[in-house]
């Protein structure tokens, strides 16, 4: 017994030197080289002061923030802050502020029952009216609300076009695109007789077989799929991340997507978001992607005795170009506006080519604090008198 164990050990020490030696003559296996990604975290805060459409002061702080592998966003946090730091302080993603793709509803008791104190319907449909009259806000009231009031016993009105002391009336047809949407959201077929109880339902001011005292916000999806204003932002956000963009291609959709003077159903817009892409939107991701704004002479050409000097500033749509030619004895001579996105019929009258406020800033050029900014287009004219004041100091060190 001891014999055949030594005899068995002695076998398992030669396969075990054989495969030993066979292990130390094969080539070494190439070791697989596995590339981490390239990790950066990206921030920018950019604050936009000025008026709601109410003329109360506000300012907003636009956040965005996140994180890249090998340049392509992979998280980000896309928010508005109203009044940052302020007791009043509120995200725009947590509300329903912006007034498109919402219903306000509220209900009263009173001695004899209920009272419906109004249902609004708020959003667009091009088929509702020309132009700026295709955004409707409509509201409905009733002073005796019970079990069997139908759609049709509503009071319509047209919130914006009437005035408290002018109420402008809305026909059925209008009433019923304009509540279709919200209706649809509910999976309620609209018609004249459909039940008031039922629609209420959705603002859970009817329930339990009776109505209920209160008001209640609620959004729902319109025209292009979008909801309310945090809504619609979430939609930006997962439309970045889906498609897997950079921060670059986020700043050139900002620039040149659903920009404030396009008619809303010729945007290109995002699936769930209509906001409209101004200049506060390009200038959070610029800061994002260089840390600070560009304001500044990019360039000069001199052709036959004239200095042609290419400025960038910032106006209200985001980067203006603007390039001041001067003559050969440095007066001022032409100025155009050559990139800008100002909203059309405001500061794109002053970015037009001759336009008044080009020609007062043409003839005002030796004393240019006299040459006033223009009411209602101020951020505007503001960045065409700097473009013109940061070329002047350009070219007097030439």
């Amino acid at each position: 017994m001891k014999n055949k164990l030594i005899s068995i050990l002695s076998v398992s020490a030669l396969v075990l030197g054989l495969s030993a030696c066979s292990t130390e003559n094969k080539d070494p296996k190439p070791e697989i080289e596995v590339k981490e990604p390239a990790v950066e975290t990206f921030a920018a805060e950019y604050e936009m002061k000025g008026t709601t459409s109410s003329g109360k002061p506000k300012n907003d702080t636009f956040i965005f923030e996140g994180k890249t592998e090998d340049g392509i966003i992979t998280e980000l946090n896309f928010d508005i802050i109203r009044n940052k730091g302020s007791e009043g302080e509120y995200s725009k993603k947590d509300i329903m502020g912006y007034l498109m793709n919402i219903s306000d509803a509220a209900v009263e008791k009173t001695a004899d029952g209920y009272k419906l104190t109004t249902l609004t319907a708020y959003g667009y449909d091009p088929a509702y009216g020309e132009g700026a009259l295709a955004q409707f806000m409509v509201s409905a009231s009733c002073d005796n609300l019970t079990d069997t009031t139908t759609f049709k016993e509503l009071n319509f009105r047209d919130d914006a076009l009437s005035s408290p002391d002018n109420a402008v009336s809305v026909a059925m047809d209008k009433a019923l695109l304009a509540y279709g949407y919200l209706a649809k959201d509910g999976g309620i077929e609209l018609n004249e007789e459909t039940l008031v109880k039922d629609i209420l339902s959705m603002h859970g001011l009817y329930a339990d077989g009776s109505y209920q005292e209160g008001s209640k916000r609620i959004s729902f999806a319109g025209y292009h799929g979008g909801r309310s204003y945090g809504e619609q932002m979430a939609a930006i956000e997962a439309y970045i991340l889906e498609n897997k963009m950079t921060l670059e291609d986020v700043y050139e959709m900002f620039k040149t997507t659903n920009q404030a003077s396009e008619p809303i159903e010729e945007r290109d817009t995002i699936s769930g978001a209509t906001i409209t892409f101004v200049g506060d939107f390009q200038r959070m991701v610029y800061l994002a992607i260089h840390g600070e704004l560009f304001e500044g002479v990019v360039t000069h050409t001199t052709t036959d005795g004239n200095t042609k000097v290419e400025v960038v500033t910032q106006g209200y749509g985001g980067e203006m170009e603007t390039h001041i030619t001067f003559d050969a004895e440095g007066k001022i001579t032409a100025i155009n506006v050559r990139d800008a996105q100002e909203t059309e019929n405001v500061g794109g009258v002053l970015t037009a080519e001759n336009s008044d406020f080009i020609n007062a800033l043409i003839a005002g050029q030796d004393d240019l604090s006299k040459v006033d900014a223009v009411s209602g287009a101020t951020v505007t004219s503001n960045a065409m008198i700097k473009a013109v004041e940061l070329a002047v100091e350009y070219y007097k060190g030439l």
